[in-house]
């Protein structure tokens, strides 16, 4: 009896190790660490001057035709837009940036950023982290 446990408990205390556990925090961090690389169409609702877009990686400055591919963090998915409007809105007079993003095996995300005047928001992205 006193044996059997001897083995269960050395059992125990070999799977349990640190040397098993390493690899799978070590393979958790470099997956947490890759970026989803997102496609997306922006649509705007008046001629603007300027288009940034920022996912984590530094503001990206974008020119017509408003599409491409994001990199996102997929510990952190979440972007900031700046629209700045080639003419003022008129009093009233609502702008809008449609952002469509189309992440692989995930369904089409859309979301609408409006304002009276130049755009500068944040969005968390509902993205989940890839596993």
């Amino acid at each position: 009896m006193v044996l059997a446990l001897i083995f269960v408990g050395a059992g125990l205390v070999r799977v349990t190790s640190a040397g098993i556990t390493a690899p799978v925090a070590q393979v958790a961090e470099q997956a947490r660490k890759i970026s989803h690389r997102v496609p997306f169409t922006l649509l705007l609702s008046a001629p603007a001057t300027e288009v940034q877009i920022d996912a984590g990686q530094g503001p990206q400055i974008y020119q017509p035709p408003l599409r491409g591919t994001l990199v996102l963090d997929p510990g952190n998915p979440n972007l900031t837009l700046t629209v700045k409007w080639q003419n003022p809105a008129t009093p009233g007079e609502h702008r809008f940036a449609k952002l469509t993003l189309e992440a692989h095996g995930q369904p089409t995300f859309v979301h609408v950023f409006d304002g009276t005047g130049d755009l500068d928001d944040f969005l968390e992205l509902p993205l989940p982290a890839r596993r």
